[in-house]
């Protein structure tokens, strides 16, 4: 039976892509950069992470990544009431809770993320947020997990780390607990994970 659930925030939580998405195509307007790809191919390279994004635009060759950088964490400070929550998110979240599961969020973004889900009106329903200013590093590294299960005397078989893309759940799985990938879009047929779901009204079934 599963007791503790380490959600990622960004596509998993919140539907945060498309104001990413919104994001470049400002930021490109206002320093004259090329943006030469569709919408949609530059949301998949964002959710193997920001830096893809970046390089796969081709910017690396206009800006320093750290500028650019310095400018989305601006971004998502001044835009912060604007990201929302998935409904089932918010289902899942809400119905785990009320079953006394214990959730904690683990995600790449820094401290706005608590902004972020209390706008959400989801703060109180985690037992600890784990953000950016942890400095663990990067998913699929289990470092942040370890930290956890550490800090909370977790035991591992309990556990299941959820997220939207494939290092969310291997950082689980690197952790030695479960790891659950939401591919609600089909986008990772060869995922080596523990559980793949494509709706997370899915994962209830692995709460009992």
């Amino acid at each position: 039976m599963m007791k503790h659930l380490i959600f990622d925030f960004d596509g998993t939580i919140s539907n945060s892509y498309p104001l990413f998405v919104c994001f470049l195509h400002r930021y490109a307007t206002q320093h004259g950069l090329p943006f030469l790809l569709d919408d949609e191919t530059v949301e998949r390279a964002l959710r193997i992470n920001l830096r893809h994004g970046f390089e796969r635009l081709g910017w690396q060759n206009h800006v320093k990544y750290q500028v650019f950088l310095d400018a989305f964490h601006d971004f998502q400070e001044t835009d912060a009431l604007s990201f929302q929550p998935f409904p089932e998110a918010v289902e899942l979240l809400r119905s785990a809770h009320a079953k006394s599961k214990r959730l904690y969020l683990y995600t790449h973004t820094g401290t706005v993320v608590n902004k972020m889900i209390c706008n959400m009106g989801l703060d109180h329903l985690f037992t600890f947020v784990l953000d950016q200013s942890y400095q663990f590093p990067a998913k699929p590294a289990p470092d942040a997990l370890l930290f956890l299960i550490q800090k909370f005397d977790l035991d591992t078989k309990d556990c299941m780390m959820i997220g939207d893309r494939p290092i969310d759940a291997e950082a689980g799985i690197n952790a030695g607990m479960s790891g659950c990938l939401w591919d609600r879009d089909g986008l990772y047929p060869n995922a080596n994970v523990t559980y793949k779901v494509k709706f997370l009204s899915e994962i209830q079934n692995l709460l009992d």
